[in-house]
């Protein structure tokens, strides 16, 4: 089976290459990328679906299916669905939704060493450096002070999920923590917490740290 991969072209500028016109197609077809290997789905096939999706709406795959949320005027919004269960959203601009309608698969491939050299490590910060201008991924080592009870909530997808806010300090200053799912019961007031590449959200007014799939947190001894 033919998987997705790419390259990342740049002219002698700096400049992304077609199909890449910015960091961001770049990272969304990396997404693609990702999906080709998550779902063992060829890559003829799912930019195939794609193509469908963008035209006429929705188009599916072996129980995957793909719809067109929403079509704006220089990119469109797709859902993924397994069965009942949102897989995950995505947008595509239109440089990557043309390429798409004609694709060159003889020429991609994916250069992991170039990708790495566009994204910086994450930075070692302490709470008290970390406000709304705090734009990369970073690592930060703090104490569990409080965490409220547990309470189910509702996603703008319309999935429900356990969650527990905790407050953590790290005598520089403190800031609020939402754990999900299984950390909840693992996560203890008192525990000393190491968070790897994780990311600022922003939530009613207040800024929060955000655990995603691309960070890792666990409880130093």
């Amino acid at each position: 089976m033919q998987t997705l991969t790419m390259i990342i072209n740049r002219d002698s500028n700096g400049r992304y290459r077609a199909p890449w016109r910015s960091m961001s197609d770049l990272v969304s077809f990396r997404y693609l990328v990702k999906l080709s290997g998550k779902y063992e789905i060829g890559a003829s096939t799912l930019l195939e679906c794609l193509y469908k999706a963008w035209t006429t709406g929705e188009a599916s795959y072996k129980g995957l299916g793909i719809k067109r949320r929403q079509l704006l005027d220089n990119a469109a919004v797709f859902q993924i669905r397994q069965g009942k269960k949102i897989a995950g959203q995505f947008k595509l601009t239109k440089p990557i939704l043309d390429y798409i309608a004609n694709p060159d698969l003889s020429h991609l491939r994916f250069d992991e060493y170039e990708l790495s050299r566009t994204i910086p490590p994450p930075k070692n910060l302490k709470i008290k450096d970390l406000n709304s201008e705090t734009r990369s991924r970073f690592n930060v080592t703090a104490r569990v002070i409080e965490k409220s009870p547990t309470r189910m909530v509702s996603s703008k997808w319309g999935t429900a999920s356990l969650l527990s806010t905790a407050t953590i300090t790290d005598g520089t200053g403190t800031i609020k923590l939402p754990l999900w799912k299984d950390r909840i019961n693992i996560v203890s007031v008192g525990d000393s917490l190491h968070i790897e590449n994780a990311r600022l959200r922003r939530y009613r007014d207040e800024l929060q740290i955000k655990v995603d799939r691309f960070a890792k947190l666990w409880i130093e001894n």
